[in-house]
């Protein structure tokens, strides 16, 4: 037989080609029937059982031999199509579900998805400093479920040159098209090579509003819960943004952001535990996502075979952290986890002390807890039942210490630094994105 090439196929899809070649055409197979249907009644049925089994092996060995002179080719497609490769990119900076929304989006476009990390120093040129780093921005987008492969260190203005360089068919970004440093459209001469694909840009949510969020916990020493030589005086960054009546215009505090059954649909695993699945447990308020967020999830889930992770409701946020927070609402902060490769599903509104009921309801084996201790948070009381006390008692509490310090109140800390960089980043920002919103026109997201 000449070496031919068989393409890349899924288990059931073997399996029903091996049924069909080698039970319905193998010539023994059929002699083997003939012969038991003719000796229906005078053979016992561990004799045919034991002539079927030794047929069945002989049509594996047959199996195994033509298999191994067929050539596997990676990677193919069914309709034998070379597979249609996206590229998208972004700075990632505070990562949030319009990101995500935007990565899920790009990756309908096609059938793998490049999705590059803008370097820090040509973020920084085209739009200034980046509240993470690109290590902490890389390592968020390479848990994206929807992200194939992850490339750091990409220009802010991509080129078809390294487009072809990762062997991309297209570049696919929303319709709010950026400017580079230059005033420039970051993706003009792609577009001009008829190489660009343009989705629905994620309404009520965007890094320059979660920017203007922050701030509002650093506009005070009671709110920035730092001390009062940290903070810049109001009236001293009203004079650097040539503002004398306001500090800055912030806008509404509260998000603005709405999601559907759909969205939830489209971002939900829409899987549950087998039943010999070890299953895993960890809540918290999962804020604003970061690297140490992820290292923790990732911990928690090379414990068993089943992730969920409990997502305390913005009320027992509030309560426990303070009146700042959280940050981000409990539905940006729901679509967010879902977009995480390690985690299988979510509790919405999780609870804040452990049960034992819901250990049995969900049949939790391990229970974590990671470095952000509930009973260290900064409104939790004295004498406080310990939330985790029920599975400490049944043997089933495990503890993981984190191996990064960045935390909600590290990144605070770090808009507290750099604040008036972040005013006047959020005031030309916020300007541009009501201008888009003015005059943007309806496109359908996929």
């Amino acid at each position: 037989m000449e070496k031919g090439i068989l393409p890349v196929l899924d288990d059931n899809f073997l399996k029903i080609l091996k049924m069909y070649n080698f039970a319905k055409n193998n010539k023994d197979f059929i002699n083997l029937a003939n012969q038991l249907e003719e000796a229906e009644g005078t053979i016992s049925r561990d004799e045919e059982i034991n002539r079927i089994t030794n047929v069945q092996k002989q049509i594996e060995v047959e199996f195994s031999q033509l298999f191994s002179k067929l050539t596997v080719e990676k990677p193919l497609l069914l309709n034998n199509k070379k597979p249609v490769r996206i590229y998208m990119d972004g700075v990632f900076d505070i990562i949030h579900s319009g990101h995500f929304n935007a990565i899920r989006q790009s990756k309908k476009l096609g059938d793998i998805l490049v999705v590059g990390v803008n370097s820090d120093a040509d973020v920084e040129k085209a739009k200034g400093p980046t509240l993470m780093n690109q290590k902490e921005r890389a390592a968020l987008v390479r848990e994206c479920k929807w992200a194939d492969e992850v490339v750091e260190d990409t220009p802010y203005t991509p080129t078809i040159e390294l487009m072809d360089q990762l062997n991309c068919d297209y570049c696919a970004h929303g319709d709010d098209m950026p400017l580079n440093e230059n005033g420039d459209d970051c993706y003009a001469k792609i577009k001009n090579a008829g190489r660009m694909r343009v989705f629905k840009r994620t309404e009520g949510i965007s890094t320059t509003d979660i920017i203007g969020r922050l701030l509002m916990v650093t506009k005070d020493n009671n709110r920035a819960r730092s001390n009062s030589k940290d903070m810049i005086k109001a009236t001293d960054l009203a004079n650097e943004i040539k503002n004398p009546t306001k500090e800055f215009d912030v806008g509404p505090v509260v998000s603005n952001f709405l999601t559907t059954s759909w969205r939830l649909v489209e971002f939900s695993n829409n899987k549950s535990p087998k039943p010999n699945d070890k299953v895993v447990y960890i809540d918290g308020a999962f804020d604003i996502l970061h690297i140490g967020h992820i290292e923790t999830l990732r911990a928690a889930k090379a414990l068993g075979d089943f992730l969920y992770v409990g997502i305390h409701d913005d009320s027992t946020v509030n309560t426990h952290k303070g009146k700042n927070y959280p940050i981000l609402n409990l539905q940006e902060r729901v679509l967010n986890l879902l977009s995480l490769r390690c985690v299988d599903d979510v509790i919405i509104a999780a609870p804040w002390k452990i049960s034992e009921d819901m250990i049995k309801s969900l049949k939790i084996n391990v229970v974590v807890e990671g470095s952000n201790k509930k009973t260290e948070h900064e409104n939790v009381s004295v004498g406080e039942e310990d939330p985790y006390a029920v599975p400490k008692k049944l043997g089933i509490y495990v503890s993981i210490e984190s191996k990064f310090d960045l935390t909600n109140e590290v990144l605070v800390q770090r808009i507290i630094e750099n604040r008036s960089h972040y005013i006047k980043k959020y005031t030309n920002k916020k300007a541009k994105e009501d201008d888009y919103y003015q005059q943007k026109e309806y496109l359908e997201e996929r």
